[in-house]
């Protein structure tokens, strides 16, 4: 079985490197970036994995936040180049299976289902972040909740398809002879969508204008547009400040209640095997 990522990043030099060699790690055989016009250092990052051939890369230049169709196109590709099992993933998330490794986990699931629809679980900021997000960030919701405080979806991994579709934020895919979606009971997808304000506040700066240009509809990419139109009336930062933090006094009876747990296992993971192979790197 050979198992393949997708992954649309744009300026991402924070956590791209991880990210690409957590999964390589995890049973992700080649993954397939598309860097949609980078400025910082992503593209360069991504470029070593190319030239170690762990990686495909992609230049998107347009600048309307066309995810679906950009996923689309890699998913499509993965198919073409002889991929069994494709996970759609974004930069900010890391596919944990709860027993084995990503590909043992979908080589389990059973032949008539086309794809699995795993859970995401929001991983707390921190006001103070000194070190890598992934390894710092251990706390997280017990009940996730996206940017307009809906229930945080789960993420598609599908069987291949030359005529796979990837529906808006990976949430699933349809195909002519794909089996039906189930959720994916073993996996869990750890999210870090906020590291810091600034991070923030430049993803919303740079994907705002663009999902502005996107002729989709207002309900697609909801969050985005909801969180542009704070940014420009400036209340951005009020809202971020507003969200509860690992390292806010309050979050002790959060844990106490059961909205929020600590859960180190990916921590572990990062310090013990990734984030010494990237310093044997530089």
């Amino acid at each position: 079985m050979k198992l393949f990522m997708t992954l649309l990043v744009r300026d991402l030099e924070d956590i791209v490197e991880a990210n690409l060699t957590y999964h390589l790690g995890r049973g992700v055989d080649h993954v397939i970036v598309t860097d949609n016009g980078s400025v910082d250092g992503t593209r360069d990052i991504v470029a070593a994995f190319v030239r170690a051939g762990r990686v495909t890369l992609i230049d998107e230049p347009r600048d309307d936040y066309d995810q679906s169709a950009w996923v689309t196109r890699m998913a499509r590709t993965a198919a073409a180049m002889g991929a069994d099992w494709v996970i759609n993933s974004d930069a900010d998330e890391l596919w944990w299976p709860l027993d084995g490794d990503l590909k043992s986990t979908l080589e389990r699931v059973p032949p008539e289902v086309g794809s699995v629809i795993a859970p995401r679980s929001n991983m707390l900021p921190l006001r103070v972040l000194d070190g890598h997000p992934f390894e710092r960030m251990v706390l997280r919701d017990v009940y996730s909740v996206n940017g307009l405080g809906g229930p945080l979806p789960g993420k598609a991994a599908h069987r291949a398809a030359l005529d796979v579709r990837v529906q808006p934020g990976n949430h699933d895919v349809d195909a002519a002879h794909l089996g039906p979606a189930v959720p994916a009971n073993d996996i869990l997808v750890y999210h870090y969508p906020h590291r810091s304000y600034a991070q923030l506040e430049r993803k919303i700066a740079l994907g705002g204008p663009a999902v502005a240009r996107n002729p989709a509809p207002e309900s697609v990419f909801e969050t985005w547009r909801a969180l542009y139109k704070q940014l420009r009336a400036g209340t951005l930062r009020a809202w971020y400040d507003a969200l509860p933090h690992a390292d806010d006094p309050a979050v002790h009876d959060e844990i106490a209640a059961g909205r929020v747990v600590r859960d180190g296992r990916v921590a572990s993971y990062l310090r013990e095997r990734v984030l010494p192979a990237l310093a044997q790197l530089r």
